[in-house]
């Protein structure tokens, strides 16, 4: 059985477009929104997979993230897993680098050495993968690279918290949003992670496949001993 994991892609088939359903959250009437699915699927570009949260089997929540050209909506949209083609991780950063802007390359290349030192997994998601993926703008100069690290250890994690607040002075200009991901899945902004270690009974923002809720520091650590994969 195949897992869709939060911030996965998904290319629809043409024709699984007209049992797709308009789920928001823009106010727009379902055949402009459908229309839209259309034209995106049609130019084979990814859709991205959301959280499952209130979805019927065999169904799937994605979402469509419009670059700036097109008007820069955010759709959802729920189809049939049946009419999926193609199905992967984000791209590693390692794949997304080159395609990156001049003044975060500094940056970046600094995140991708501390990343093969330390083993992490890293996949990018958002504006940045978009824009790779289907080769149309969508950075902007407010943009930061959105990353989903999956580190297997909670010492890698710390590591890897600490690091980012480090880089982030170093290189201020290349900024890095997104979540660290324990091996059962659950998925924490890592900010909200390093602002943890001051305070051991702190409650944390964890997002899994199908929820959202306050978890305490201690039960998102606890994770790390799950296997790898064992996603929520």
């Amino acid at each position: 059985m195949i897992t869709f994991n939060r911030h996965d892609l998904v290319w629809l088939k043409l024709d699984a477009v007209r049992h797709a359903e308009y789920a928001g959250p823009a106010p727009m009437e379902p055949i402009s929104a459908l229309s839209l699915l259309h034209r995106w699927v049609l130019s084979g570009h990814p859709l991205i997979v959301a959280r499952q949260e209130d979805v019927l089997p065999h169904c799937l929540r994605v979402g469509l993230a419009e670059p700036p050209s097109w008007g820069k909506k955010r759709l959802s949209f729920i189809v049939n897993s049946q009419g999926i083609e193609k199905h992967q991780q984000g791209p590693n950063l390692a794949n997304v680098l080159p395609g990156l802007p001049q003044h975060w390359q500094a940056g970046a290349v600094a995140l991708q050495a501390f990343l093969d030192e330390h083993n992490i997994a890293a996949h990018v998601y958002g504006s940045s993968a978009v824009q790779v993926l289907t080769g149309l703008p969508c950075l902007t100069e407010s943009s930061d690279l959105d990353v989903l690290f999956k580190p297997v250890s909670w010492l890698d994690a710390e590591k890897l918290c600490l690091f980012l607040i480090a880089l982030q002075t170093e290189y201020p200009e290349f900024k890095v949003d997104g979540e660290v991901l324990n091996p059962s899945g659950q998925a924490v902004q890592w900010r909200e992670l390093h602002r943890s270690f001051s305070d051991p009974n702190s409650k944390l923002m964890v997002k899994t496949n199908h929820t959202v809720k306050l978890v305490a520091l201690a039960t998102y650590q606890q994770g790390f001993q799950c296997p790898v994969g064992s996603a929520a």
